[in-house]
């Protein structure tokens, strides 16, 4: 589930506001063609102005078995769950103001922690989905609501509830249950009374209602091949990162949010991020250049969903991809450049997949590593079956790695890059971070 902000650009050019007329979809389907001939990905991308739906594709699809159109959308449900929370208020049932000792006592600090905080990523309370024990990927697997409620008042909270900020997976399950609660419901039930019902959002569900019918997630692996990738057990996060729908139901959600459909325009301003900030009560800040853009990203461990309304020019883009091989980011701003006519360079793949190291190679950077400059473990492992090799950082999830040459190793959704200097050493490099590790 998604813990980064999508940052598509923030440099300030001379205002470009987007007139009343007909978007190039030329140049959109140039930019698509270009990563689906390079063999970097597959999904779907919607966009629609207005509120009326402009362009839909689906792409690559030529690169794996014929799949459904509908896709997880990991932390995108969490807009739903803050729709449904602000949905409550309006009626009375709940106030932001309320407590969480009110429906969860046993969580540490519960009578501090408000319905706000949890909603704006305030609470303090951390992320349950990351078990720090030996069980790094302990929810692929079946947990009881009693175990994850155990594991969340374990982890307790990390900071004074509104004194910093800190995305919350926790915070978001326990607003889901809430709601059950409040509901007397299943949470499924809920969203399909309460959203996806009234405006026939008919691909749009909960993990419970329909948990078999999303498009199968895949990777490329060191070998360049695409890989199934083992997700999330989805009734784990059920309100948090369990949902499943498609780009034009994304689209159709989000233009009824922020046209009143949904909640009065007091909750809708609650909802967006103040001033200074990059997360709301249930939206993300996702600017383009002086494009003002408010939506939410998703990630599980194979899909990665973004969609993003700007209510100056009603722009609205739904994105979902369940094989990444370029990241979201680079195909939001491939596609915004060309609805805004802003000049951009193609990203340059004539080197992608181009070079694959023999399994000898791979066999031996395998093992356990550790950095002296941060207490942050890494175990590299090699699959001789897929000819795959992949990295796992403490409490993460692994990672696969593409062979870009000798010694040379990078995960494209994620940009993380690590370059071997010998077998038992190499530079690990993320977002302009370097850091040396060696063998255990």
């Amino acid at each position: 589930m998604n813990k980064l902000l999508v940052l598509l650009a923030c440099m300030l050019l001379s205002s470009t506001t987007l007139i009343a007329r007909d978007i190039n979809i030329a140049a959109i389907d140039s930019f698509i063609n270009h990563i689906e001939q390079h063999n970097q990905g597959f999904g779907s991308v919607s966009i629609a102005h207005n509120g009326k739906m402009l362009y839909t594709r689906h792409y690559g699809q030529k690169a794996i078995p014929s799949a459904p159109i509908r896709y997880q959308i990991g932390s995108i449900t969490k807009t739903y769950t803050a729709t449904l929370i602000h949905r409550l208020c309006n009626k009375g049932l709940l106030s932001l103001d309320t407590t969480l000792d009110t429906f969860f006592p046993g969580i540490p600090s519960a009578d501090s922690i408000t319905i706000a905080h949890m909603l704006n990523h305030t609470s303090g309370l951390a992320d349950f989905t990351v078990k720090q024990d030996t069980l790094i990927q302990w929810l692929t697997q079946p947990a009881s609501q009693q175990d994850i409620l155990q594991e969340i008042e374990r982890q307790g909270v990390i900071f004074a509830p509104g004194t910093n900020l800190r995305y919350s997976n926790s915070a978001y399950y326990l607003l889901s249950r809430i709601i059950e609660q409040l509901y007397q419901l299943p949470y499924a039930e809920v969203l399909k009374r309460e959203i996806t019902t009234p405006l026939a959002l008919n691909n749009t569900h909960a993990c419970l209602q329909q948990p078999l019918n999303a498009a199968t997630p895949y990777r490329l692996n060191t070998a360049n091949r695409w890989q199934e990738v083992e997700d999330f057990y989805f009734p784990n996060i059920i309100g948090v990162g369990d949902m499943v729908s498609t780009t034009t139901d994304l689209i159709a959600f989000i233009h009824a949010l922020f046209d009143g459909a949904y909640v009065d325009s007091a909750s809708l301003t609650h909802m967006l991020p103040s001033e200074g900030t990059a997360f709301g009560s249930g939206l993300m800040l996702m600017p383009f250049y002086d494009h003002t853009f408010y939506g939410h990203a998703g990630d599980t461990y194979g899909t990665h969903t973004a969609v993003m309304y700007n209510p100056s020019d009603s722009i609205a883009i739904a994105i979902a991809i369940n094989g990444c091989a370029t990241p979201r980011n680079d195909m939001l701003i491939g596609i915004c450049s060309a609805i805004y006519d802003m000049e951009y360079e193609y990203p340059d793949f004539s080197q992608h997949q181009q070079y694959t190291a023999s399994p000898d190679e791979l066999a031996q950077y395998a093992g356990h590593f550790n950095s002296s400059l941060i207490d942050l473990p890494m175990l590299i492992t090699y699959n001789e079956a897929d000819g795959n090799l992949s990295l796992q950082l403490r409490g993460q999830p692994s990672l696969w790695l593409e062979a870009k040459s000798p010694g040379v190793f990078i995960n494209s959704p994620t940009g993380v890059a690590i370059s071997f200097r010998n077998p038992d050493r190499f530079i690990f490099k993320q977002f302009g971070r370097i850091i040396i590790y060696t063998r255990q």
